[in-house]
């Protein structure tokens, strides 16, 4: 048996299911899960993109004059299926139908040394440290689009941290979102249902007792409170009463969800860091198939992992960001212990990443919805904390995306917009105005506007040249 001072202590640290995560459903809408739902994706990585490692072949001569501080000064959309993709771009060759990719945006109503924080997908300026000032667009798909689970995040973290908040995604002002950065967590939390017996199946009914044993408990402490302790109170009674109704869901969905549920191997696990990051993609794609969310954030990587398994060395992703920018090997002329040069090392990540995208879309593009498959419905977006590079001014933000919102967004483009300061400009903001748009949440404002562009650049509604309708 559990005291009330044992309960409430555990509301104070966490077990388990009963992670942060109880308590988001408190931020959310109603379910609005449409037959045919639109899914978003963000797999979000450090230390830039840079324009060139995106570029499609023959196309080069468009992003050539960067390195000279000169951008095109107009738009330049094309048919992506006429060009081969930049060669750490492969793994999604089969899929260049589905693809797009942007040049030219900007985000310079963004801050940071090393990373934009809350304002990467928020399009705002985002301190280190500090809570978030506004939603970021997963948030606010999210709190539109509804679901079991508004929103799912997987993040690369340090092995044994359960859940964290990566100062990414945001449902509202102070109010960021959770990640999970542990696969074995993640698991238990969308799966752990279907577990009937074994370690698995015993936590899963200790953490049933307790919550049964606090909703009950609250409900009695709540009667000898004032007003405030009542209050104070109440935030966890919805919190844990979220968990019971989620709970019975997913108990009603036991017989779908066995379907689609990944395999629970060693991987899920592995201190090897890029093993844990597919354990998180194979998370998220079970979740989005079993119907659990619609929309998902993957924090990649982060500044102090090495990306053990990839054969880069010893090198931080830090350090790795810093070479690029200097000479003979970067930053003092230190080389890389794999003997690769730069951009060879930057590839192999870029290519890594690409592959887990890759068998994402095609899982989706393997299941049949409505008059096509589920990537017909789903948008991954791949783009970097931090614009074009570890230390961006933010004049560029390189983003790839795969997939469709069929009816509402093109595909198989490659869109170089007017570079920073030029007519027709357009920013970070825009792009997600598009999804917000695609989603059925039509807006004209997002995040925050970059005072430094001249007033005749229109910094508001969805890029008109990627919407469909």
């Amino acid at each position: 048996m559990f005291s009330r001072r044992q309960a409430l202590k555990v509301m104070g640290v966490g077990a388990g299911s009963l992670s942060p995560f109880a308590f988001q459903s408190r931020a959310w809408g109603t379910d609005r899960t449409e037959r045919h739902p639109k899914r978003f994706v963000f797999v979000v990585r450090s230390n830039g993109i840079l324009t060139t490692e995106i570029q499609p072949q023959g196309l080069e001569h468009l992003v050539k004059t960067r390195a000279n501080g000169g951008w095109q000064g107009k738009l330049h959309e094309l048919d992506l299926g006429k060009y081969n993709l930049h060669p750490a771009l492969q793994p999604l060759s089969d899929l260049q139908p589905y693809v797009n990719v942007f040049q030219g945006l900007s985000g310079k109503m963004c801050r940071g040394s090393h990373q934009a924080n809350f304002g990467a997908l928020g399009a705002y300026a985002s301190g280190q440290g500090l809570p978030p000032r506004m939603e970021t667009i997963d948030g606010a798909l999210a709190s539109h689009l509804g679901g079991i689970f508004p929103h799912l995040g997987f993040v690369m973290h340090d092995l044994g941290a359960t859940v964290t908040y990566p100062q990414l995604s945001a449902v509202g002002p102070n109010k960021p979102l959770p990640f999970y950065a542990d696969p074995g967590t993640a698991y238990k939390d969308l799966f752990g249902m279907l577990a009937a017996g074994g370690k698995a199946g015993e936590e899963l009914e200790v953490d049933r007792n307790i919550l049964d044993f606090m909703v009950d408990d609250i409900k009695r402490y709540q009667k000898k409170l004032g007003s405030q302790g009542k209050e104070k109170l109440n935030h966890y009674l919805e919190g844990f009463e979220a968990i019971q109704e989620r709970r019975l869901k997913l108990k009603s969905m036991g017989k779908q969800l066995a379907k689609v549920a990944p395999e629970y191997k060693e991987h899920f696990t592995s201190e090897i860091e890029i093993e844990r990051l597919k354990a998180h993609f194979e998370l998220a794609g079970s979740a989005l198939i079993g119907g659990l969310t619609q929309v998902v954030t993957i924090r990649a990587d982060s500044m102090d992992m090495r990306l053990s398994g990839l054969g880069l060395g010893s090198k931080t992703v830090h350090a790795i960001g810093h070479m690029i920018e200097g000479k003979s090997g970067g930053n003092g002329g230190q080389p890389f212990d794999d003997g690769k040069g730069e951009f060879a090392t930057r590839a192999v990540i870029m290519k890594f990443h690409m592959e887990q995208i890759a068998k994402l879309a095609r899982q989706l593009k393997a299941i049949p919805e409505g008059d096509g498959t589920m990537l017909d419905n789903t948008l991954i977006v791949y783009l970097s904390d931090h614009g074009d590079r570890h230390h961006s001014k933010f004049n560029e933000w390189p983003m790839v995306t795969v997939g469709r919102i069929q009816g509402k967004l093109k595909s198989g483009r490659y869109m170089q917009l007017p570079g920073y300061g030029s007519s027709g400009h357009r920013t970070i903001a825009n792009l997600y105005l598009s999804l917000l748009h695609a989603a059925g949440d039509p807006r004209d404002e997002f995040g925050q506007k970059d005072l430094k562009l001249d007033a005749n650049i229109d910094q508001s509604g969805p890029l008109a040249e990627w919407m469909l309708s």
